[in-house]
Protein backbone atom coordinates (compact mmCIF):
# COMPACT_ATOMS: atom_id res chain seq x y z
CA UNK A 1 0.00 0.00 0.00
CA UNK A 2 2.65 2.88 1.28
CA UNK A 3 4.84 1.46 -2.28
CA UNK A 4 1.43 2.89 -4.37
CA UNK A 5 1.12 5.55 -2.57
CA UNK A 6 4.92 6.46 -3.21
CA UNK A 7 4.68 5.46 -6.96
CA UNK A 8 0.96 7.61 -7.47
CA UNK A 9 2.86 10.64 -5.14
CA UNK A 10 5.85 10.37 -7.58
CA UNK A 11 3.93 10.36 -10.87
CA UNK A 12 1.79 13.39 -9.81
CA UNK A 13 5.50 15.02 -9.03
CA UNK A 14 6.67 14.14 -12.49
CA UNK A 15 3.28 15.01 -13.94
CA UNK A 16 3.29 18.63 -12.04
CA UNK A 17 7.16 19.25 -13.21
CA UNK A 18 6.38 18.14 -16.61
CA UNK A 19 3.40 20.64 -16.54
CA UNK A 20 5.33 23.29 -14.89
CA UNK A 21 8.28 23.13 -17.66
CA UNK A 22 5.66 23.69 -20.60
CA UNK A 23 4.17 26.61 -18.97
CA UNK A 24 7.53 28.09 -18.41
CA UNK A 25 8.39 27.62 -21.85
CA UNK A 26 5.20 28.78 -23.48
CA UNK A 27 5.92 32.00 -20.99
CA UNK A 28 9.22 32.56 -21.85
CA UNK A 29 8.60 31.46 -25.78
CA UNK A 30 6.12 34.81 -25.46
CA UNK A 31 3.63 36.25 -28.04
CA UNK A 32 5.03 35.30 -31.92
CA UNK A 33 6.12 38.93 -34.07
CA UNK A 34 4.37 38.89 -36.55
CA UNK A 35 4.82 41.39 -40.32
CA UNK A 36 3.14 41.38 -43.30
CA UNK A 37 4.46 42.41 -46.65
CA UNK A 38 2.59 43.17 -50.05
CA UNK A 39 4.78 40.79 -52.42
CA UNK A 40 2.95 41.98 -55.54
CA UNK A 41 3.93 45.96 -54.79
CA UNK A 42 7.48 44.59 -54.29
CA UNK A 43 8.03 42.86 -56.97
CA UNK A 44 5.99 45.22 -59.51
CA UNK A 45 7.30 48.42 -58.06
CA UNK A 46 10.55 47.90 -57.22
CA UNK A 47 13.31 50.14 -59.15
CA UNK A 48 14.91 46.70 -60.55
CA UNK A 49 11.38 44.90 -61.54
CA UNK A 50 11.26 48.89 -63.13
CA UNK A 51 14.55 49.09 -65.18
CA UNK A 52 14.08 45.28 -66.44
CA UNK A 53 10.42 46.00 -67.69
CA UNK A 54 12.08 49.35 -69.61
CA UNK A 55 14.40 46.80 -71.77
CA UNK A 56 11.58 44.52 -72.25
CA UNK A 57 10.07 47.52 -73.64
CA UNK A 58 12.79 48.46 -75.78
CA UNK A 59 13.39 44.85 -76.88
CA UNK A 60 9.44 44.53 -77.80
CA UNK A 61 9.49 47.47 -79.98
CA UNK A 62 12.00 46.29 -82.01
CA UNK A 63 10.20 42.79 -82.57
CA UNK A 64 7.20 44.33 -83.01
CA UNK A 65 9.04 46.57 -85.52
CA UNK A 66 10.20 43.75 -87.41
CA UNK A 67 7.29 42.27 -87.46
CA UNK A 68 5.01 45.35 -89.22
CA UNK A 69 7.76 45.51 -91.89
CA UNK A 70 7.32 41.74 -92.07
CA UNK A 71 3.62 42.79 -92.39
CA UNK A 72 4.51 44.89 -94.88
CA UNK A 73 6.22 42.83 -97.24
CA UNK A 74 3.53 39.82 -97.12
CA UNK A 75 0.73 42.73 -97.93
CA UNK A 76 2.73 44.05 -100.78
CA UNK A 77 3.30 40.49 -101.84
CA UNK A 78 -0.24 39.85 -101.93
CA UNK A 79 -0.74 43.02 -104.02
CA UNK A 80 1.29 41.50 -106.45
CA UNK A 81 -0.05 38.45 -106.50
CA UNK A 82 -3.58 39.66 -107.51
CA UNK A 83 -1.83 41.33 -110.60
CA UNK A 84 -0.44 38.64 -112.01
CA UNK A 85 -2.28 36.10 -114.43
CA UNK A 86 -3.25 32.67 -112.17
CA UNK A 87 -0.75 30.06 -113.16
CA UNK A 88 2.01 32.05 -114.64
CA UNK A 89 5.66 31.85 -114.21
CA UNK A 90 5.33 35.18 -111.94
CA UNK A 91 2.19 34.10 -109.59
CA UNK A 92 3.32 30.53 -108.48
CA UNK A 93 6.55 31.89 -107.76
CA UNK A 94 5.29 35.65 -105.84
CA UNK A 95 3.06 32.59 -104.15
CA UNK A 96 5.67 30.39 -103.29
CA UNK A 97 7.47 33.17 -101.40
CA UNK A 98 4.28 34.77 -100.13
CA UNK A 99 3.65 31.30 -98.21
CA UNK A 100 7.39 31.03 -97.37
CA UNK A 101 7.26 34.42 -95.70
CA UNK A 102 3.82 34.27 -94.18
CA UNK A 103 5.25 30.58 -92.54
CA UNK A 104 8.74 33.06 -91.42
CA UNK A 105 6.60 35.49 -89.90
CA UNK A 106 4.18 33.38 -87.98
CA UNK A 107 7.45 31.10 -86.80
CA UNK A 108 8.96 34.00 -85.00
CA UNK A 109 6.42 35.34 -83.78
CA UNK A 110 5.52 32.03 -82.10
CA UNK A 111 9.43 32.00 -80.82
CA UNK A 112 9.35 35.39 -79.77
CA UNK A 113 6.01 34.62 -77.46
CA UNK A 114 7.71 31.76 -75.93
CA UNK A 115 11.12 33.74 -75.48
CA UNK A 116 9.08 36.67 -73.44
CA UNK A 117 7.18 34.06 -71.37
CA UNK A 118 10.61 32.22 -70.41
CA UNK A 119 12.54 35.55 -69.36
CA UNK A 120 9.65 36.84 -67.48
CA UNK A 121 9.48 33.57 -65.72
CA UNK A 122 13.30 33.70 -65.51
CA UNK A 123 12.87 37.26 -63.48
CA UNK A 124 10.38 36.93 -61.59
CA UNK A 125 12.00 33.84 -59.97
CA UNK A 126 15.48 35.45 -59.75
CA UNK A 127 13.77 38.98 -57.73
CA UNK A 128 11.60 36.53 -55.97
CA UNK A 129 14.47 34.91 -54.59
CA UNK A 130 16.18 37.98 -53.73
CA UNK A 131 12.85 39.32 -51.91
CA UNK A 132 12.81 36.39 -49.95
CA UNK A 133 16.77 36.91 -48.55
CA UNK A 134 15.50 40.42 -47.50
CA UNK A 135 12.63 39.84 -46.14
CA UNK A 136 14.69 37.09 -44.13
CA UNK A 137 17.43 39.76 -43.10
CA UNK A 138 14.73 42.48 -42.24
CA UNK A 139 12.58 40.02 -40.11
CA UNK A 140 15.87 38.69 -38.29
CA UNK A 141 17.02 41.82 -37.63
CA UNK A 142 13.70 43.14 -36.13
CA UNK A 143 12.55 40.32 -34.67
CA UNK A 144 10.14 38.81 -36.21
CA UNK A 145 8.67 35.19 -35.85
CA UNK A 146 6.43 35.50 -38.90
CA UNK A 147 5.91 37.01 -42.31
CA UNK A 148 2.58 36.82 -44.23
CA UNK A 149 2.33 38.09 -47.49
CA UNK A 150 -0.27 40.67 -47.88
CA UNK A 151 -2.14 41.84 -51.18
CA UNK A 152 -4.06 44.53 -52.00
CA UNK A 153 -7.72 43.59 -54.01
CA UNK A 154 -7.57 46.29 -56.56
CA UNK A 155 -11.37 47.12 -57.19
CA UNK A 156 -13.10 47.38 -59.34
CA UNK A 157 -11.75 43.51 -60.52
CA UNK A 158 -11.30 43.32 -64.35
CA UNK A 159 -13.09 40.29 -64.60
CA UNK A 160 -15.17 38.15 -61.88
CA UNK A 161 -12.58 35.36 -62.64
CA UNK A 162 -10.04 37.79 -61.51
CA UNK A 163 -12.10 38.61 -58.15
CA UNK A 164 -12.46 35.32 -57.26
CA UNK A 165 -9.10 34.24 -57.67
CA UNK A 166 -7.70 37.00 -55.13
CA UNK A 167 -10.76 36.29 -52.38
CA UNK A 168 -9.47 32.60 -52.88
CA UNK A 169 -5.94 33.39 -52.48
CA UNK A 170 -5.95 36.39 -49.95
CA UNK A 171 -4.90 35.22 -46.93
CA UNK A 172 -4.46 38.30 -44.86
CA UNK A 173 -7.65 40.38 -44.11
CA UNK A 174 -6.92 42.82 -42.03
CA UNK A 175 -3.38 43.83 -40.05
CA UNK A 176 -2.56 46.23 -37.94
CA UNK A 177 -0.21 49.40 -40.32
CA UNK A 178 2.45 49.00 -37.88
CA UNK A 179 2.95 44.95 -38.83
CA UNK A 180 3.27 46.18 -42.62
CA UNK A 181 6.85 46.08 -43.47
CA UNK A 182 6.57 46.43 -47.10
CA UNK A 183 8.17 49.97 -47.02
CA UNK A 184 11.47 48.58 -45.80
CA UNK A 185 11.50 45.18 -47.99
CA UNK A 186 11.25 47.53 -51.19
CA UNK A 187 13.87 49.82 -49.97
CA UNK A 188 16.35 46.85 -49.50
CA UNK A 189 15.26 45.36 -52.67
CA UNK A 190 16.53 48.70 -54.35
CA UNK A 191 19.77 49.49 -52.40
CA UNK A 192 20.64 45.89 -53.04
CA UNK A 193 22.76 45.68 -56.18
Amino acid sequence: MKTRICVVMMAVVVLAMGVYRQVGADAAAGAAKIAVVDVTKVLETSQKHQAWKTKMEKDQEAAKKEFNDMRAELEQLQQNIKLRKVGSDDHISLTQQFVEKKAILEAKNSFYEEKVTAQMQSWTEELYKQFLVIVDNIAQQKGIDLVLSKEDLDLPAPSLRDFMLTIKTKKVLFNNPKLDITAEVLAALDSEK
